[in-house]
């Protein structure tokens, strides 16, 4: 009524009024900026790009809402639409899904497998298991390590079960590698017998993982199936052995003589340094020496490294000096090592 009254006629009064709306319209799209850039139609595009992006935006933009509508594209014609969806329900993370994504598990492409695999541990719902379990059968190794990276996402006793059961004697020794790393991560106690036992028959990494393990598990039963690893022929099992014991038993005599008795014996550089490093852990400070002996010998570099090492974690200010001297290393990874090396004894 103001307004007529200053002169604007009915005509003109209509004009603004509908001016007036679709202002407010385009503010109101404008004010909804948490919504997704996309809309649903360009699901149903003819164009599988268009499509997939839609469906990308719609992933990273966590669009609950679309949740639906992705599902529905898990069978469209086109394989990057197919995956994107896949991968955009992930990023939802909502885990009523998981009953759709499974039914893939055994499709005929390679990426909707794999992406299978990915989205059922990105979800980290139980009712994924089953899946990923049919899937450590699979006949290609990337989808079975895959399978069983995410498995060890799945917070669930039962997908460690699976690991164990199935994945630990997988053809692939980089998939008994990683069941070995999960149960250690998961501090996995009741794997301990199985464990001990890949350390005495496995390939020379997986043992060496599994001596890593039993350290991480800290279980004193392990004491003496270490103790034997110390004869092992591969020198990175004797050397984590070595590792794996002091974080056991710090204070066992029986541990240190172990030690002792293997280093009197011991020829290769590495396991030599790591012998004498955890002897002095042990308290036998007389095995100093050794390590500084291996801070400059004419072998490998990463022997000379792991001297370095060492000495910050166990040597004296005494040593200060010879990691200044080994500063001069012509080999950056000694020189590395030293440095820190010195940073440690100066703060002590």
């Amino acid at each position: 009524m103001v307004l007529m009254t200053t002169g604007i006629g009915g005509g003109a009064w209509r004009r603004f009024i509908i001016v007036t709306v679709l202002a407010s319209m385009v503010l109101l799209v404008a004010g909804c900026s948490d919504r997704p850039d996309v809309t649903y139609k360009e699901l149903m595009d003819d164009d599988p790009q268009v499509r997939a992006d839609a469906v990308v935006r719609l992933g990273q933009a966590r669009a609950g809402d679309a949740v639906d509508s992705l599902v529905t594209l898990l069978d469209d014609p086109d394989e990057i639409v197919r995956v994107s969806a896949i991968r955009a329900l992930a990023q939802i993370g909502n885990p009523k899904v998981v009953p759709n994504l499974t039914k893939y598990g055994d499709d005929p492409l390679h990426s909707v497998r794999l992406q299978v695999c990915q989205a059922l541990g990105t979800l980290g719902s139980p009712d994924g298991i089953d899946a990923l379990e049919k899937m450590l059968y699979d006949p290609d190794d990337g989808i079975r390590l895959t399978a069983a990276r995410n498995l060890g996402f799945i917070d669930h006793p039962r997908a460690l079960e699976v690991l164990i059961k199935i994945s630990l004697y997988d053809e692939n020794e980089i998939i008994r590698q990683h069941v070995v790393k999960v149960i250690g991560n998961r501090k996995a106690v009741e794997a301990i017998p199985v464990i001990e036992s890949a350390l005495t028959t496995e390939s020379d990494m997986v043992r060496s993982n599994a001596a890593h393990v039993l350290g991480l598990l800290g279980d004193v039963s392990s004491v003496p199936t270490l103790i034997e690893a110390l004869e092992d022929p591969y020198y990175k099992v004797r050397s984590l052995s070595a590792h794996a014991l002091l974080a056991i038993a710090p204070d066992n005599a029986e541990v240190a003589d172990a030690l002792a008795a293997r280093l009197e014996v011991e020829e290769d550089g590495m396991v030599r340094t790591d012998l004498a490093w955890n002897l002095v852990l042990a308290g036998r400070a007389e095995y100093l020496e050794v390590i500084r002996g291996m801070l400059f010998q004419d072998g490998p570099e990463d022997v000379r490294a792991e001297a370095a090492h060492a000495l910050g974690e166990v040597g004296e200010n005494s040593d200060i000096k010879l990691l200044e001297k080994a500063l001069n290393d012509k080999k950056g990874l000694v020189q590395k090592e030293a440095m820190k090396a010195l940073e440690k004894l100066k703060e002590a």
